[in-house]
C-alpha cells in the first residue's frame, strides 16, 4: 500500500498551451508561489507548435495569427515588445483574395462576374435572416446559401449562381468544417480589425513560458483523474501514478479532450476522470457545441518564381451548369434539396483536391520564404493527416490543384523535388522539396482545431459553463471558455490570465 503522502500544491494548472502558461505567468506575476504546470505531451505550446522544413525554415502548424487587432490584448503586448525593442515580431499579410476554378481559372476582380459584390450581399442577407427576426431556426451554411440563391436567383446570372455558392464556401476554411456541417447562424462574425501574421508563436510561447519558474513545469506528465475532497482540497491523480494535492486547479485542456469525460469509455488517451462528475450543466453544454478541423499542408519550394501579387488565394470546389438548371427550375426550397440530394447521389465521385475549397497563404509575399502555407477543413483534414507521412501520396492529391495555382500566378507545373531529378538549376521552374502535414486530428491530446458551432448550436452555454467553473476550486480555461477571442489564441490567453487573477484574489 502507498503511504506516501500527496505533493501539496497552492495551484495545479493542467495543460501547457498559451492558456496553461498565462495562468502560471499571472500567478508568479501576483505573487502566489507554489504551483504546477502539467503537460500531457513533451512540449509547451499545445495547439500553438512552431516545426522546421526545408533549410531550417519555420512554420506554425497551429495557430499563425493575431486576430482582432483592433481589441486583442495578446498583439498589443506584442506591439509594445516590438516597439521596444526593435523586433519584428508580425506582418500584417491582408490582402485581395485570388479565387481560382479548375475550369475557369481566375473569377476574383471580374468585371462579369462581380463575385465579391454578390459576396457582401450574401453576407447581408445572412444577417438580415437570423437578427431581423427573432426565433429563425438554425440550419446548415449549405442551406442558407441556397435559400439565397433560390430567393434572388431572378436578379443572379446563371455564371454568378455556378460560381458564388463556392465562393462562399472560403468560410469553411475560417470554422474547420464543410459547409453542410456548419451552423449558418455562427458562419459570418466580426473582425476587430485586421489579421496579423506572427513570426513566430514559439516566441510568444517561449517568452511567457519563461516568465515563471522552471520548476513549476512537468512536461510528459498526463492527468487521470481529479477529485474534489471533502477537506475543501483538490487531488489530482497522475498516469505516472504521481499524486498531487492543491487548493486551486485550472484545467486548460481542449473542449474536444474535456469532453471525453462525459464519454462511457474510460479508457482513452488523455481521458480525465471527474469526482464528482463535471456538473451537468456542463455535460448539457457539450451537446450545444463541437470542434473543428483545420488542418494545414505546408508545401516547400527550392525558390520563388511565380507571381507575388496577393498572399492569399482561394481555390474554390468545382461547380456544374446542372446545378444552376437545378436552381432555376426549383419550385421551392424542399424541391431544391431534394433535386441537389438526387444528383449527388449519382455522382460517386471520389474526394479530390477539387472537391473542396482550399486557402494558400504565399509566404513569399508575407514572410519572403518560397512555401505556401494551405489550410484545409473536415473532413479533408482527417484524411490529409491520416497520410501525412506518405508524400508521395499527398503530392499525387494536390499536384493537380498546385499547378493551377502556378498557372495563375504566371509560373509553371510543380516539379517533384523530393526525390533524386536532374537538370533543374537553371530550370525557372517551382520545384517541391518536402510537404509538412498538421496532425491535430490524430494527436490525442488535440483531437481536433477548436470549437466550432453545428446548426443548432449555442456556444454562450459553453461559455457560461466554463466560466463558472465546475466549483469555486475546480476552474477552466482555454478558447472554448471564453467569448471575445473564441477559437483564438488570445482568447485562451486572456482565459488563463481570468482564472488566474480570480484565484489570486481569493489566495491574497
Amino acid at each position: 500500500m502507498n503511504t506516501v503522502s500527496p505533493a501539496k500544491k497552492k495551484v495545479i494548472i493542467i495543460g501547457a498551451g498559451i492558456a496553461g502558461l498565462k495562468a502560471a505567468s499571472t500567478l508568479h506575476q501576483n505573487g502566489i508561489q507554489d504551483c504546477l504546470v502539467l503537460e500531457a505531451r513533451d512540449r509547451v505550446g499545445g495547439r500553438l507548435q512552431t516545426v522546421t522544413g526545408y533549410q531550417g525554415r519555420k512554420y506554425d502548424i497551429g495557430a499563425s495569427w493575431h486576430h482582432d487587432t483592433l481589441t486583442n490584448p495578446l498583439f498589443l503586448e506584442e506591439a509594445q515588445l516590438s516597439l521596444n525593442d526593435g523586433r519584428t515580431r508580425f506582418v500584417f499579410d491582408d490582402d485581395n483574395f485570388i479565387y481560382i476554378d479548375e475550369e475557369r481559372g481566375r473569377v476574383d476582380h471580374d468585371k462579369e462576374l462581380l463575385l465579391e459584390i454578390v459576396d457582401n450581399e450574401m453576407s447581408k442577407f445572412a444577417e438580415l435572416e437570423f437578427h431581423q427576426h427573432l426565433g429563425v431556426s438554425d440550419c446548415s451554411f449549405f442551406q442558407l446559401v441556397m435559400k439565397y440563391l433560390l430567393q434572388r436567383r431572378q436578379f443572379l446570372t446563371n455564371d454568378q449562381i455556378r460560381y458564388l455558392p463556392q465562393l462562399c464556401r472560403y468560410l469553411e476554411l475560417w470554422h474547420g468544417l464543410d459547409w453542410k456541417l456548419l451552423s449558418a447562424k455562427d458562419t459570418y462574425f466580426g473582425h476587430q480589425g485586421r489579421n496579423a501574421f506572427a513570426l513566430n508563436y514559439d516566441s510568444v510561447v517561449q517568452r511567457i513560458a519563461q516568465s515563471f519558474p522552471q520548476n513549476w513545469l512537468k512536461l510528459s506528465c498526463e492527468v487521470k483523474s481529479i477529485t474534489r475532497e471533502p477537506s475543501k482540497n483538490v487531488t489530482v491523480n497522475c498516469e505516472d501514478g504521481t499524486v498531487y494535492n492543491a487548493d486551486y486547479v485550472i484545467i486548460t485542456v481542449p473542449q474536444s479532450v474535456l469532453n471525453l469525460s462525459v464519454q462511457p469509455e474510460k479508457n482513452l488517451r488523455g481521458r480525465i476522470e471527474f469526482q464528482p462528475p463535471l456538473k451537468p450543466v456542463i455535460q448539457d453544454a457539450f451537446d450545444k457545441i463541437h470542434f473543428g478541423a483545420l488542418g494545414k499542408v505546408i508545401f516547400e519550394f527550392e525558390e520563388c518564381c511565380w507571381s507575388n501579387e496577393s498572399s492569399k488565394i482561394v481555390t474554390l470546389a468545382n461547380s456544374t451548369n446542372e446545378f444552376v438548371e437545378i436552381v432555376r427550375n426549383a419550385e421551392n426550397l424542399d424541391e431544391l434539396d431534394s433535386m441537389l440530394e438526387r444528383e449527388e447521389s449519382q455522382k460517386h465521385t471520389s474526394v479530390t483536391c477539387w472537391s473542396q475549397p482550399l486557402f494558400f497563404v504565399n509566404l513569399s509575399k508575407s514572410t519572403g520564404v518560397a512555401s505556401f502555407m494551405m489550410l484545409m477543413q473536415a473532413p479533408l483534414t482527417n484524411h490529409i493527416e491520416s497520410i501525412r507521412e506518405d508524400k508521395e501520396r499527398l503530392f499525387s492529391f494536390f499536384q493537380p490543384v498546385l499547378n493551377k495555382v502556378m498557372k495563375c500566378l504566371d509560373s509553371e507545373d510543380v516539379i517533384d523535388g523530393m526525390r533524386p531529378i536532374e537538370n533543374i538549376a537553371n530550370a525557372n521552374k517551382p520545384v517541391l522539396r518536402n510537404i509538412i502535414v498538421s496532425n491535430w486530428t490524430r494527436d490525442p491530446y488535440s483531437r481536433g482545431a477548436y470549437s466550432a458551432c453545428f446548426p443548432g448550436d449555442d456556444p454562450v452555454d459553453m461559455v457560461v459553463a466554463m466560466s463558472n467553473g465546475q466549483d469555486s476550486r475546480i476552474r477552466f480555461a482555454g478558447e472554448h471558455t471564453i467569448m471575445d477571442g473564441a477559437g483564438c489564441a488570445y482568447g485562451a490567453w486572456e482565459s488563463g490570465r481570468r482564472e488566474a487573477t480570480r484565484i489570486s484574489d481569493l489566495l491574497k
